[in-house]
């Protein structure tokens, strides 16, 4: 029942609303809703609270004692009702390298508070225990700390394995953010840094050295008050702690780029803002905060960093002896202060913090006087001289305005004429849909292009925020992903029916336009041969790259294939390491068209070692993503797949902001783990890839809808079957909006919310989906094209009747068996398919057949202990059982019980609670009949009765089964 009105809040959370929302029972609107609504309201607050203290949720439990030296387990993220010790949880905030940040509720003291998750991982896994008793003494530490400029900590604890900080919980943003908002003046960005500077100072003096300054670890309130925070690595100097003598020898360099930590295992930081003496192995000190400081206010200061990390790392490093790099947007007085404080010797920066800061301060008012006397010296002179800054600038900003005129001929209105001229003549009934879905996105790629050149631009010659090199350089990524456009334009031009059929999707592929913007992957040394006829011919062979993109991205994947040896050919005889990697990687990406995947693989690990060999970092990348895509999906070792991701993230950290290509990580990432029976982490990530998406490529796109197919699929597995239907409808809207109702792409989709309404019990709702999809498929393909088989594998699974069912299934088996080779994931699907319809009517023989035809498929792409296995060998030990032989039942049935019960029984519908009990009464009555092991069965025929009981009305009938066998089977008789 609603409560009562709230002047300031609205009307207040229903109980029952309260009650859903501690129990995590809310969809993700709701919840988003109530958090809002619980920020504010301090009756519900307490409500929730008090409600908390009388439940427990399913997931996280209630809280104790772990030892951090527990092996490493995937934390579930926390939902709005979920407890950590007194801490009632409100909503996720944000998620970084160190851990992640909820909005939490402290009944207690009956305010809101910042409550951070340290990742297991992020502490070292050689001394966990005392690395995280450590952290709690600091968090000890940093709560007797008050200072103005220092975010306070409340409280620390253990949970669930891991360690939580309770901090205060400041609306806002960081200081990179401030700095990254909007051009700032010297004078306040110099103010922003003292205050920060202050609250640094304040924790030196308290014996705590901060270890991982930079701007994103100070927070600006919406008061505007700085705030130092995520003192994570921060390290108690205890008094007594033995110091290294003078003259002691350091401990040995480690090398750049490397996982660097202490002789304690504790990381030291984030590497541009490290000092030199870290990278040696040197403990860290207020010092090297001194350095991370004047590292941050001069990149602040300047819009480029002082040093680079390999100059950083060097040993004995490149820095000795050299002058600081000329900032031109440094004011004069300030550099010298700078100067000292990124001395390469520890000795010869500031004694501390303080007196740091007392220089920049007193710099700083010199200035401001020097300032005033010049505006009034130089009133007169100003308004002449003003009249030609304000002129000046207009003309840059003419400059800058005729990026959409470099567009001309590439996608103006002459050549959407051309394009739409040449859809339509095709003749498809793919034609006008495919036309207003691929207008659509390269409309909105063009837009972004200029926008994107437009503001590089202005960057530097409007802003000067910006130098002329880092302008040249983005200018040269906008140039190529103009060339990838007109190639694009030009096969979209000269269309056929094929070429409508992909053009949305290749619209959809024009490479990203955000890699223009990260600095780090702009500059990576990709050294220009000297002569320039050789980089003339580079950069003929890299247009011909973007016409195969082109020719891929359109569905032309034989004259695109040819056309990538050619430029294979040619780049070996440049000799130009970065060249072939690009050449293989696009190779690659004709065998992955065309599911090649040991040829993919082949050519991705050739792209992957010239890329490393030429520090390529971007293309090393993607193929290492791609090789995830590739092992993890094409070819299903899951295994490998993992290893190829983990290596592309760390491939992507150096790269700065890529949020394209770390989705598509994700995407592949969440794919493989639901291919695993991994759902609930599968669905995080695959959540997390679509928000990137949405982000980078707006709501309706036709990765946004691959992605949400996808995440139905995953939430489905996990009974969140409203969240997963909705996912699936809108995956499916998306496609119809851009490639229209009849393209075979939507089919995908509809397979989607038919696996959603399958696994709800809604199987006869599912018979149209399906009936569409095929309908589609039989248009488009012809009747007896390999595109049909997993339509007709779904129709044959929402077919309740196993009589109806197996025509179909000998349909899609007839046109698999065409297909080159058997080991395809079809196939198996098919064969067991068929195995258990034939097994419903009791055609033991039929079932026993299919099922081993399926068993040694599935063994031979998946290996022994997929959870997709325990259902086959329940199959095969039934079928042997029905024909009476027992005893060549047992050790399938053993096996596929081992197999089903080594995954927690909400991950996979192969290893659910119906499955579990089907393989338990099955091998109770086999040992039953062998005579010499009933007690056991007995023992297994309990299992199967408390998992049916668990199950609730749904298992009734297994209830009432299995109650009936126990009484009709004592032990004394």
């Amino acid at each position: 029942m609603d409560g009562p009105s709230n002047g300031a809040t609205g009307r207040c959370l229903g109980e029952n609303t309260l009650d859903g929302l501690s129990r995590g029972l809310l969809s993700p609107e709701e919840r988003e809703a109530a958090a809002r609504h619980l920020d504010t309201c301090d009756d519900c607050r307490q409500l929730l609270a008090a409600l908390g203290h009388d439940m427990s949720t399913p997931e996280v439990g209630t809280p104790r004692e772990t030892s951090v030296t527990e092996p490493k387990q995937a934390k579930p993220r926390l939902t709005a009702g979920d407890r950590v010790d007194r801490y009632t949880v409100l909503h996720l905030v944000g998620a970084g390298g160190m851990g992640v940040i909820y909005a939490a509720y402290d009944p207690e003291l009956d305010r809101r508070v910042a409550l951070k998750l340290v990742h297991d991982e992020a502490l070292p896994s050689d001394s966990r225990e005392e690395a995280a008793s450590r952290l709690l003494r600091e968090a000890q530490a940093l709560a007797r700390l008050s200072h103005p400029h220092v975010i306070p900590v409340f409280d620390g604890g253990r949970f669930d394995g891991q360690v939580f900080l309770a901090m205060e919980f400041l609306e806002g943003g960081t200081l990179g953010q401030w700095l990254r908002a909007q051009p700032r003046t010297a004078d306040a960005i110099l103010a922003m840094f003292l205050d920060a500077g202050r609250g640094l100072a304040a924790a030196h003096r308290a014996g705590l050295v901060h270890r991982d300054f930079k701007p994103d670890n100070v927070l600006v309130g919406k008061d505007g008050r700085v705030r130092v925070t995520d003192f994570g690595l921060a390290r108690l100097v205890y008094q007594g702690e033995q110091r290294q003598a003078e003259g002691e020898a350091l401990p040995r360099a480690l090398p750049a780029g490397a996982e660097t930590r202490t002789q304690t295992g504790a990381r030291l930081g984030t590497p541009p803002y490290m000092a030199p003496e870290l990278w040696r192995g040197a403990p860290a000190d207020a010092r090297s905060d001194q350095f991370a400081f004047c590292v941050a206010l001069y990149e602040a200061l300047q819009g480029e960093r002082p040093f680079t990390v390999a100059e950083l790392a060097d040993e004995p490093g490149p820095l000795e002896g050299r002058q600081l790099p000329r900032g031109n947007r440094i004011p004069p007085s300030w550099r010298p202060i700078l100067a000292r404080g990124l001395a390469v010797a520890p000795e010869e920066r500031f004694a501390s913090m303080t007196e740091l800061l007392d220089s920049l301060e007193k710099a700083a008012s010199q200035r401001k006087r020097l300032l005033r006397w010049g505006a009034a010296l130089g009133a007169v002179t100003l308004l002449v001289a003003g009249m030609g800054f304000f002129s000046w600038r207009e003309r840059a900003r003419d400059v800058c305005a005729g990026a959409r005129e470099r567009l001309a001929g590439i996608w103006d209105e002459t050549r959407k004429d051309q394009v739409r001229t040449a859809f339509l003549a095709t003749g498809s009934r793919h034609a006008q849909a495919a036309w207003s879905g691929t207008e659509l996105l390269m409309e909105r790629y063009a837009n972004a292009w200029v926008r994107i050149r437009t503001d590089a631009c202005e960057a530097t010659h409007v802003r000067g925020e910006q130098s002329g090199e880092l302008l040249d350089l983005r200018m040269a990524c906008l140039a190529q992903r103009g060339e990838a456009l007109r190639a694009l334009t030009l096969v979209l031009s000269a269309a056929d029916a094929d070429v409508v059929e992909k053009a949305v999707q290749a619209a959809g592929q024009l490479p990203s336009l955000e890699e223009c913007a990260s600095k780090e992957a702009l500059t990576a040394p990709l050294r220009l041969p000297q002569d320039a006829a050789t980089r003339e011919r580079i950069q003929s062979v890299r247009a011909q790259l973007v016409e195969v993109g082109a020719l891929l991205a359109a569905g032309r994947y034989e004259p695109g294939r040819a056309l990538a040896r050619e430029v294979i050919d040619a780049s070996k005889t440049l000799s130009y390491k970065p060249l072939e990697a690009e050449a293989y990687l696009t190779l690659a990406q004709t065998y992955i068209h065309s599911k090649e995947g040991a040829l993919a693989e082949k050519a991705l690990h050739r792209a992957l070692t010239f890329a490393e060999a030429s520090g390529h970092r971007l293309i090393a990348a993607q193929a290492s993503i791609q090789l995830a895509q590739v092992h993890g999906l094409m070819l299903r070792r899951h295994e490998q797949g993992h290893l190829w991701a983990e290596l592309g993230e760390a491939m992507l950290e150096p790269l700065g902001q890529v949020p394209a290509l770390s989705a598509e990580r994700l995407f592949v990432l969440g794919s493989i783990l639901r291919d695993e029976g991994r759902a609930s982490e599968a669905a995080a990530l695959l959540e997390e890839a679509l928000a990137l998406q949405e982000r980078v490529l707006g709501a309706e796109h036709p990765q946004v809808a691959r992605t949400l197919s996808r995440l139905a699929f995953a939430l489905a597995t996990l009974d969140r079957f409203e969240e997963a239907l909705a996912a699936a409808r809108r995956s499916l809207s998306i496609n119809e909006r851009l490639l229209g109702p009849e393209h075979p792409e939507c089919s995908s989709s509809l397979h989607s919310i038919t696996f959603v309404l399958a696994l709800s019990d809604r199987n006869a709702e599912g018979i149209p989906y399906m009936q569409r999809a095929l309908a589609i498929e039989e248009r488009a393909f012809g009747p007896n094209h390999p595109a049909l088989v997993k339509s007709l594998i779904n129709l044959s699974n929402v077919h309740s009747e196993p009589g109806d069912a197996i025509p179909i299934l000998e349909r899609a088996l007839a046109i698999q068996e065409q297909v080159p080779g058997e080991a395809h994931p079809d196939m198996a699907y098919i064969l067991k398919n068929l195995a258990i319809s034939h097994g419903m009517l009791g055609h033991s023989k039929e079932q026993l057949a299919y099922a081993q035809r399926a068993m040694a498929l599935e063994e031979k792409l998946l290996g022994s202990n997929h959870p997709d296995l325990a259902q086959t060998y329940h199959m095969v030990g039934q079928a042997h059982y029905q024909l009476g032989a027992p005893a060549q039942a047992l050790p399938f049935l053993e096996r596929a019980l081992a197999v089903a019960e080594s995954r927690p029984i909400s991950e996979s519908y192969a290893t659910g609670r119906s499955v579990r009990g089907m393989i338990r009464m099955t091998l109770a009555n086999t040992l039953w009949a062998l005579g010499h092991e009933r007690a056991r069965a007995r023992t297994v025929m309990e299992g199967a009765l408390e998992l049916a009981r668990g199950g609730g009305s749904a298992l009734a009938k297994d209830v009432a089964e299995v109650e009936k066998w126990l009484a009709e089977h004592p032990l004394a008789h």
